[in-house]
């Protein structure tokens, strides 16, 4: 299993893999811009191509998307400066060589969902080999996607949706209802996947701890060991074939040194490591 860091590009873009050589991680995630403006960063080709050349063997790479981005809402202006921004996420992601776009979808209008798949079905169409990835949230709000049948929803609304992924993220999934600590759960969830999404689209993992209990809905991430979720999760994930080869990040809280000791403590109970 493929595991590393939320890391920064503050400063340079190749900030991404000094601290990916420095956790020790494999997989990396981004964000291209600031997640909380609609002003995008704009790299030089020169950046680009340092990037791409400094890689070695990191991978996959994904690209998370702006927060702001809620291509659902009931907001027209929103939806449209939504689109516009992913559509820009998408291009920076491509130029940048990465595999995956991991999106929230967003939500809101009642048509919410048709919304969405308009959207995605657009943006799709010059994708050209970048996987975006639907990824499930903790249920706040109107948000879509608190569960696998929502998600499915998007999915069968985008025009050849079957090129949509999802990454999984499990404290959006406890929050959402789903007790993870449980090892019958996991299995619970797998069936759910196959009869909605299908196996094949979960590309990629988010590992975070949670902050909130069972049901909260609430999208706050907690270290390893100071949340909600604990070792039980990692452990039944570490046992089940599927899951268990699937590559993902932590995005959880704190400095380089915070996250590093929570990445060698996940890989500690997936039996990677020491």
């Amino acid at each position: 299993m493929k595991l590393g860091l939320h890391v920064s590009i503050a400063g340079k873009l190749t900030q991404a893999y000094v601290e990916g050589v420095a956790s020790n991680s494999e997989s990396l995630q981004i964000f291209s811009t600031s997640p909380r403006m609609w002003r995008s960063r704009k790299f030089t080709n020169e950046e680009i191509e340092e990037f791409k050349g400094k890689r070695g063997n990191f991978g996959p790479i994904a690209v998370h998307a702006s927060y702001l981005i809620n291509l659902g809402s009931k907001d027209e202006k929103v939806r449209i400066k939504s689109r516009q921004a992913f559509k820009e996420e998408v291009e920076r992601s491509k130029a940048l060589g990465a595999d995956y776009v991991i999106l929230h979808p967003g939500g809101g209008a009642d048509e919410a969902v048709t919304f969405i798949g308009e959207a995605l079905s657009e943006v799709l169409d010059y994708a050209n080999g970048l996987k975006i990835l639907l990824e499930n949230v903790a249920g706040e709000g109107n948000k879509i996607g608190k569960n696998f049948t929502e998600l499915a929803n998007i999915i069968a609304a985008t025009k050849d949706g079957k090129r949509l992924g999802v990454c999984f993220d499990t404290c959006h999934a406890f929050a959402a209802g789903y007790d993870l600590r449980e090892k019958e759960t996991w299995h619970i969830l797998k069936r759910e996947i196959e009869e909605t999404v299908g196996l094949d689209s979960i590309r990629f993992l988010h590992l975070n701890d949670c902050k909130g209990d069972l049901g909260s809905r609430l999208d706050r991430h907690a270290n390893w060991g100071e949340g909600y979720l604990g070792q039980a999760t990692i452990t039944h994930l570490s046992q089940d074939e599927f899951f268990s080869q699937i590559p993902g990040v932590l995005e959880t809280p704190g400095d380089l040194n915070a996250r590093t000791l929570d990445l060698s403590r996940c890989r500690e109970w997936l039996g990677l490591e020491g």
